[in-house]
């Protein structure tokens, strides 16, 4: 506080000098500065009642929360890349080559069927739906299992592969039943599936259209001679 008299003395002083000076409009502007840097210095009262509750709102803030530990924060589960699913171990050869599974199944005829039923003289017509994608990607070296109308499943092994000018891939093969070998031949395309399937009891054929379709035996070769319309086999 002895710095504020001091300041109010000085002040006091200078005013008494300027009132000798006739300068009486500065002795109420010093006067009034004094109080106001009087008003500023001096300690302010606090209530009761507001220093207790900053005390309270100390008490009741507590430590500060200790941050957790980087290691105890739970790492975001990664996913893995996609990988392309390898091939079943029971599908997989010493040489590399696969035995793919059933590239059709039977089907029902509803009116949404692309294809009408073949014509009366073929045999053994039956519906069909292609499943999967083992059909069109049959490499050299693979088995095909193809199921037949009367129930029986032929294994065709692909031999030659081609992709044909309009972009329809081909792969032709045999099946060997008692050590002769029958002819086999697909050709697929993005909409269409055509096949030719040769048994020692006759051929059969293959046709889709948009996934769905027939096969079917086919008729005899020579209808008007009785003969039969089994196939000659290829010896390799």
């Amino acid at each position: 506080m002895n710095a504020i008299h001091c300041f109010i003395r000085i002040v006091f002083d200078w005013s008494i000098s300027m009132k000798r000076a006739k300068w009486k409009p500065w002795l109420g502007l010093g006067a009034l500065l004094a109080g106001v840097i009087g008003w500023y210095l001096w300690p302010q009262g606090v209530a009761p009642g507001q220093a207790a509750g900053d005390e309270e709102r100390a008490a009741d803030s507590g430590p500060l929360a200790e941050l957790t530990p980087l290691a105890a924060m739970p790492a975001p589960a990664l996913k893995p890349a996609p990988i392309a699913a390898p091939a079943k171990p029971d599908r997989l050869r010493e040489d590399g080559s696969q035995q793919l599974e059933t590239p059709w199944q039977a089907a029902e005829v509803d009116a949404d069927f692309p294809l009408a039923e073949p014509g009366d003289a073929v045999e053994q017509p039956q519906p069909i739906a292609l499943q999967g994608s083992d059909l069109e990607r049959a490499q050299v070296g693979d088995s095909v299992a193809l199921p037949m109308p009367d129930g029986s499943t032929l294994q065709a092994r692909v031999t030659k592969v081609e992709l044909q000018r309009g972009g329809e891939r081909n792969w032709q093969g045999e099946i060997r039943v008692d050590g002769d070998s029958y002819p086999v031949n697909f050709t697929v395309g993005k909409q269409a599936t055509f096949g030719f399937i040769g048994t020692p009891q006759g051929s059969y054929s293959v046709e889709t259209l948009g996934g769905k379709g027939w096969v079917y035996k086919n008729p005899p070769l020579d209808l008007g001679h009785g003969g039969d319309d089994a196939l000659i086999p290829t010896h390799q």
